[in-house]
């Protein structure tokens, strides 16, 4: 740590804002880095996002039709079931978002 402050000195390089702040020396070691994500995992991340982003569409008092939140709530269905198709995660098909 000290290689630090003496190369960068205190943190007035990073604006005003920081001219009265310093380091802070910590003792023990970083935690382990996070394994890289597979592709399957990644998928599913993606997957739950867009499920994420639709969550409102299926609230009582959101602003669509009943046909249209059948609609969502069949796209959703094949979300959640992205990980059981034939080809996952190599060769996955995305269910068509609603209009």
């Amino acid at each position: 740590m000290h290689g630090v402050i003496d190369k960068l000195g205190d943190l007035s390089w990073l604006g005003p804002s920081y001219s009265d702040m310093g380091w802070v020396e910590v003792e023990g070691e970083l935690p382990p880095m996070p394994e890289e994500a597979t592709p399957s995992e990644l998928l599913w991340e993606e997957a739950k996002a867009e499920l994420r982003n639709t969550d409102w569409l299926m609230l009582l008092d959101a602003p669509i039709t009943v046909e249209k939140r059948t609609e969502w709530k069949e796209y959703r269905k094949k979300l959640r079931a992205i990980r059981e198709q034939k080809g996952f995660p190599d060769n996955v098909v995305w269910p068509s978002e609603p209009k």
